[in-house]
């Protein structure tokens, strides 16, 4: 805990109420700063075990079950099989009972010396949630001096072990993110190994492309199924993990945030004082938020246009000519100008991609100042509980930045209906936030770990190693998810387009798995515990993207390519275009929907569409989202935990099951098992 304060007395209060619960605390003043006070906190090994009681955690026992750990039973569970000591709970599990018992101390009494906030402070209001109104105090976990930390990425994240590792120091809301990326990664094959042979057969066949080729509808449907294999491996593989380090039956608690306000009021659940902010008032502040958050994706696409005037997909004979063509700037890719897009003008080689990048790093721009204004939103609009305001974060910035990446995509798709300028597009960018990704997440830590070892190295032995740690950065999941999510849109949303986005995904992710664990090792910051269950809002994204990608692709099937004209060419027209005309395009020729043949496609698409939704929907349903394996684990815990509680379970006759307390007599067992 770093507390920012010179003030003896409320630094004499604070260390009085975290030692009243039986926490050991020694004290560390910063060599920089003597307005900072280090308070390095640790349980001692009975309060673990008592804390451990209270919150039904799950440990092995000896025939290697897992069953809620008690006290008095301390001998008959076994320390986890990824452990480097002789400790029956791992690290992940002593830093979050230790952060549990921290956020439970309440205040009792407001001394004189504490100070003041905006909206007040409650006797029942916990010790740290009012210093963090305060704005006084950071707390986190730091990281293991023992082996541990090392333990956790001894074997490499290949190894079948790797999460089990992962979870056993970090967590399982650290965990569950690599499980999924390693999930995400071993799925990716399929789809790599058919679209690289797709790309070796458009490419040994030159008069074929993404446009009319015969096998791209085939790869397309096979990705669309792909993704609900994918989404329904996950959903188990989840479930199994969960399982298996015990947190399935993880208890609800009720979290305040730091930031809520409210009016102070009775509480009609507890009775005692709390705070309440009425739902009509955050209705409003949704509005604005919307309103704000349009106001950025109006910005967002001005800056779509002009970077799509700056490649040439906008110009004098595109569809939105007449409203989104700048001839101010779109001259630039003029034949023979400094962008023109066959590559006539000056150092064609370095130009040509000067307005992709310019498009990337706006993009980023865009997306970081939107996270400001997101995080501020967000804060504004006042959720009582973390996990609300996570997910109202989390669902702004998304939608953002997903349409940031998207929108020239979806224009060039579906009002250009330019497959060819898609692909081109989409390969752009693809490319280029690649090599972004590769730069800022691989090359970048590296060089400053390397500087950090060299400062290290020339600082001396006063400088505690705590200091160290809160020099560093905090763990972003958000970031790592959403590049993911974002990436898996690219595959599936455009699969007919650039075949070649599941391989190249594949190789950039396994670098990315790599660079991941490094990161989390050694540049940021250890992350709190959080014993989650599932990967949250993410995998409703993905579920999203896998039913939107299905009318997506049958959109480009049957309008935007010539995919659908290769099957029924008596329903479309092909005009020849002129040279001037088709210097723009990506084609020599256009294709439309023949005279009275738009209702014929039209119902193609309909009847296309319903079919693979009911194929999904059946693949949803056919496919259980939780293993029997766990099913029956997870039964055979409510069997003993009952068993605990309201006495023995003796199996009858057929599988018959009565319920016996300690004292039934051998013949009411007797006749009760002859009734059933």
């Amino acid at each position: 805990i770093i507390l920012e304060t010179a003030d003896k007395d409320l630094l004499e209060f604070v260390l009085n109420r975290i030692r009243d619960e039986g926490l050991l605390v020694s004290q560390s003043s910063h060599p920089e700063d003597k307005q900072k006070v280090a308070l390095i906190v640790s349980a001692p090994q009975h309060i673990i075990q008592q804390e451990a009681e209270s919150w039904c955690i799950l440990k092995s026992d000896t025939k290697g079950f897992k069953d809620e750990y008690s006290v008095g039973e301390h001998d008959t569970f076994l320390k986890p099989y990824v452990s480097v000591d002789d400790a029956l709970f791992s690290p992940s599990e002593v830093a979050y009972i230790t952060y549990e018992i921290l956020k439970k101390i309440q205040m009792k009494d407001i001394p004189d010396c504490f100070p003041r906030v905006k909206q007040g402070i409650l006797i029942t209001d916990p010790l740290l949630l009012s210093l963090e109104r305060a704005q006084m105090v950071e707390c986190w976990p730091l990281h293991s001096t023992n082996d541990n930390k090392k333990n956790a990425w001894e074997f490499g994240p290949f190894h079948r072990s790797f999460c089990d590792r992962v979870e056993h120091y970090f967590g399982s809301n650290v965990a569950l993110y690599f499980a999924w990326l390693k999930n995400y990664i071993f799925w990716l094959l399929f789809p790599g190994i058919l679209g690289t042979l797709v790309f070796i057969y458009h490419y040994m066949n030159p008069h074929i492309n993404v446009d009319n080729s015969h096998v791209s509808p085939f790869f397309t449907l096979f990705v669309v199924f792909w993704g609900v294999l994918f989404v329904k491996s996950w959903d188990r593989q989840c479930a199994s993990f969960t399982c298996s380090w015990g947190i399935s039956h993880v208890r609800w608690r009720r979290e305040i945030r730091s930031s809520y306000q409210g009016q102070k009021r009775i509480s009609p659940i507890t009775g005692v004082p709390e705070r309440y902010f009425p739902d009509g008032q955050r209705l409003f502040r949704y509005a604005v938020s919307v309103a704000v958050t349009l106001f950025m994706l109006i910005i967002a696409f001005f800056v779509m246009v002009i970077s799509l005037n700056l490649q040439g997909y906008i110009h004098k004979f595109s569809y939105s000519k007449n409203y989104l063509l700048y001839p101010s700037i779109s001259w630039l890719c003029d034949d023979g100008q400094y962008f023109d897009p066959k590559g006539h003008g000056p150092y064609p080689f370095v130009l040509l991609y000067i307005p992709v990048i310019i498009h990337v790093t706006i993009i980023q721009v865009l997306n970081r100042i939107y996270q400001v204004v997101a995080n501020i939103l967000t804060t504004w609009e006042n959720h009582r509980s973390p996990a609300q305001h996570e997910n109202a974060l989390f669902v702004k910035r998304f939608f953002f930045e997903a349409f940031d990446c998207y929108i020239a995509l979806f224009y060039l798709a579906f009002i250009e209906n330019d497959i060819v300028l898609l692909r081109k597009e989409l390969v752009s960018l693809y490319t280029v936030d690649s090599i972004r990704r590769l730069a800022t997440e691989t090359i970048l830590p590296f060089i400053t770990r390397k500087i950090s070892r060299i400062i290290d190295s020339t600082e001396n032995e006063a400088n505690p190693v705590l200091y160290k740690d809160y020099d560093k950065i905090e763990y972003e999941q958000f970031d790592d998810y959403l590049e993911m999510v974002i990436q898996i849109g690219y595959v599936m949303l455009f699969a007919g387009a650039f075949p070649l986005a599941a391989p190249l995904s594949l190789i950039c992710n396994v670098v990315e798995l790599y660079s991941d664990t490094f990161k989390l090792t050694y540049v940021t910051r250890r992350p709190a515990v959080h014993r989650s269950t599932t990967i949250g809002v993410w995998s409703t994204l993905v579920k999203g993207l896998v039913l939107l990608s299905i009318f997506t692709n049958l959109y480009i099937f049957c309008y935007t390519s010539e995919q659908l004209l290769n099957y029924a060419p008596s329903l479309f027209t092909v005009t020849p275009l002129a040279p001037e005309d088709a210097r723009w395009s990506g084609s020599d020729h256009v294709h439309n929907v023949a005279p009275g043949a738009a209702m014929t496609v039209t119902a193609i698409l309909t009847a296309l569409e319903h079919v693979m939704l009911a194929v999904v929907a059946g693949l949803w349903i056919l496919i259980s989202g939780v293993p029997s394996t766990v099913t029956d684990e997870l039964s055979r815990r409510e069997y003993v935990k009952f068993q605990r509680n309201h006495g023995n379970i003796i199996h009858g006759v057929s599988g018959a099951t009565g319920y016996f307390d300690r004292t039934t007599t051998d013949e009411q067992l007797r006749g009760k098992l002859h009734h059933e």
